[in-house]
């Protein structure tokens, strides 16, 4: 499989699996380095907002300059002719009469290729252009447009030996801001553009001078640095040890990410590299998905295929625990992961026009039944890509124009939202929601909120969607959810039985922890009559803000946490006059990767007043309100080739009313 990948990445590039043909994906690399106030000059688009991803250069927005960039006759021309005058280094563009070299120089050592990009303005009808072309400290000279230019500086080297007490992420930068590997590593860089690797005890070539190493470990520890100075010739050793900020595994409690795609496009990656990332985030757990993008290759299918049910080597995880699963997606129905599948599917994917099944059917209920039945657990993954609109309905869920954030990268004409998922909950086929990852949390939070009012047991998990095999992009586990596993050893069966059980927390970093009159997450708290009951929450960890108890009318209780806390404590009473769920939820600063806020949500714990269950007609008519948006949605955007493929769709919505219409009757009784 991966010299397969390896032979079409070398033929296609970076999109290998011929997702994308008419979007000029060239430009994800050096968004980032456009001049927003050009790229709206150029698209007559005044008003770029933050929509997603920030710009460090420029304060706009990375997802916002590209769909303004792909508006455009030719994307690429218009990229080339917004970056600032001052190009980045490792640029290089020709113009009439000459030709422009981003400074300062890269520095290159020895035999070691440095990468540059070519970039070529339209001209008359002939295309703009680029390409990629790799010099060395030995030939450290291009011959670009006729021209022959100096592309980077070549300088003596000295050696890195990095170690710590664990495998971390590491990120070693040169003064002129130069990303620097060990061999065989992944030249991977975040959304910040800052160059990272895993591992422990590595060895590797710098250029003489000053370094910047920085070290880091996943959501359990704060990063370390050191600047060192590497003469020539010499091998300096760096010790770095992050400090903890808390141990889940200490306290029974194990973190996993469940929806991590190894390769995607990209470079390729291997199990041995997905791992070494995996130990070097302190991740206890990973789910590593097979699936599509917008054809009918299923990447990872036979990584998947070969090993279902079985956990990779442990000669590659180490103490963690690593798993093939699978992402089930329609962008019409949603996109949901099912962690711990024991056999191969029937299908993959539904509703791509590229693909095998290219009709939005069977519903996505069929496939969940089809994956619970062979073991797994199903989570609906990134459910919402926007908050609610500000009367609380979700009309931008439902509507027929393509989102202004979404950029046109895989053909999809719908932002891919979990818009089957208020159907398969209240049919009993889905076990949690990734409150954390990808997507929008307020939406999210909202759409999670609305069906644990309507009594759906439905634990908080976490899917970060992260692509190891991207060159840019984050590490697997800066999102995860932690499960108490009662005292036993870590495996995958028994994080799904605490899945199952709601004994779960989704976290981009905080820990918390919950409890109501003595139980815990999961749990049901039962009193004959309405009473009071005491709450207790307690968050740890960095930049966070405010911790709150939140139930079906909102906030029931919170607490403001300084900016120098580390740990801060809430403990109230509630007074329960009908049957509730109650949650925890820290709130904070954004990350400083870009990752958007620091937050963290628990799963409920219930509370049965007079043995009934939690039923809100408000909710559950909200609910119904959803349905019906679906199903005209459905109705008039769905892909069907038999009537009664729509009519399959149709009786899944149908069976799912009746669960909320009962409640509002309930109510109304």
């Amino acid at each position: 499989m991966l010299d397969r990948y390896r032979a079409r990445a070398l033929e296609l590039g970076l999109d290998w699996g011929d997702e994308t043909p008419d979007c000029d994906r060239r430009l994800l690399p050096f968004v980032r380095h456009a001049d927003p106030g050009r790229v709206a000059e150029l698209t007559a688009r005044p008003n770029l907002a933050r929509i997603g991803r920030p710009v460090e250069t420029g304060g706009a927005d990375e997802i916002a300059l590209l769909v303004a960039l792909l508006s455009l006759p030719d994307p690429l021309d218009g990229l080339i002719r917004a970056l600032p005058a001052s190009l980045a280094p490792g640029l290089v563009i020709t113009r009439t009469g000459g030709v422009e070299v981003g400074h300062p120089l890269p520095f290159a050592v020895g035999g070691t290729k440095v990468p540059c990009t070519i970039l070529v303005p339209a001209e008359g009808s002939v295309p703009a252009q680029l390409s990629t072309a790799f010099v060395t400290a030995g030939s450290p000279d291009l011959s670009v447009g006729g021209h022959s230019v100096r592309v980077v500086e070549p300088v003596a080297a000295g050696k890195l030996q990095l170690i710590s007490d664990a495998p971390s992420r590491w990120s070693v930068v040169d003064e002129r801001g130069g990303g620097w590997y060990p061999e065989h590593a992944l030249p991977k860089r975040d959304i910040r553009g800052r160059p990272f690797f895993h591992g422990n005890e590595l060895v590797l070539d710098v250029p003489a001078g000053r370094v910047t190493v920085r070290l880091a470990r996943g959501c359990e520890f704060l990063e370390a640095d050191v600047v060192v100075d590497v003469a020539p010739d010499q091998t300096v050793q760096v010790e770095l040890a992050p400090e903890r900020l808390y141990d889940g595994a200490a306290q029974g409690w194990y973190g996993a990410d469940l929806h991590v795609h190894m390769n995607y496009g990209g470079l390729v990656c291997s199990p041995a590299q997905a791992c070494s990332m995996q130990q070097g985030e302190g991740l206890h757990l990973m789910s590593l998905v097979a699936g599509n993008q917008a054809t009918a290759l299923i990447y990872d299918r036979e990584a998947f295929e070969s090993s279902a049910g079985q956990d990779l080597p442990r000669a590659l995880t180490g103490d963690s625990v690593a798993r093939f699963g699978v992402e089930y997606r329609n962008d019409l129905l949603g996109h949901f992961g099912a962690f711990g599948a024991t056999s191969p599917p029937v299908r993959y994917q539904t509703g791509h026009p590229r693909s095998e099944n290219v009709d939005d059917w069977p519903p996505n209920s069929v496939a969940a039944e089809e994956f619970r039945d062979a073991g797994a657990t199903v989570h609906y993954t990134h459910p919402m890509f926007a908050p609610m609109s500000p009367d609380g309905s979700p009309d931008r869920v439902f509507a027929d124009v393509r989102p202004d954030w979404l950029p046109d990268l895989t053909g999809t004409e719908f932002a891919p939202e979990a818009r089957e998922l208020v159907a398969d909950a209240a049919l009993g086929l889905v076990d949690s929601v990734d409150i954390v990852g990808v997507g929008n949390r307020e939406g999210t939070e909202a759409l999670y909120h609305r069906l644990l009012s309507c009594g759906l047991r439905l634990a908080a998990t976490a899917g970060t969607d992260s692509f190891l095999s991207q060159p840019s992009g984050p590490p697997p586990g800066w999102a995860r959810a932690y499960a108490d596993l009662r005292g036993a050893e870590l495996s995958v069966a028994g994080w799904q039985e605490a899945q199952r059980a709601g004994r779960t927390f989704g976290t981009t970093g905080p820990w918390l922890e919950f409890g109501v009159a003595g139980r815990g997450l999961g749990e049901t708290v039962e009193t004959a009559t309405a009473t009071c009951l005491p709450i207790r929450a307690k968050v740890v960890g960095h930049a966070v803000r405010q911790l709150e108890v939140v139930g079906p009318d909102g906030v029931v209780a919170s607490v403001a946490v300084g900016p120098d806390q580390r740990e801060a404590m809430l403990e109230a009473v509630v007074d329960a006059r009908e049957s509730l769920w109650l949650a925890a939820v820290a709130r904070g600063d954004d990350r400083a990767d870009g990752l958007g806020q620091t937050y963290a949500h628990t799963s409920p714990i219930w509370v049965a007043v007079g043995g009934l269950p939690v039923t809100r007609p408000t909710d559950a008519t909200w609910c119904l309100d959803w349905l019906d948006r679906f199903e005209a949605m459905i109705r008039r955007r769905g892909r069907f080739s038999d009537p009664k493929q729509l009519a399959d769709l149709v009786d899944v919505i149908d069976r799912a009313r009746a669960f909320y219409a009962a409640i509002v009757e309930r109510g109304r009784a």
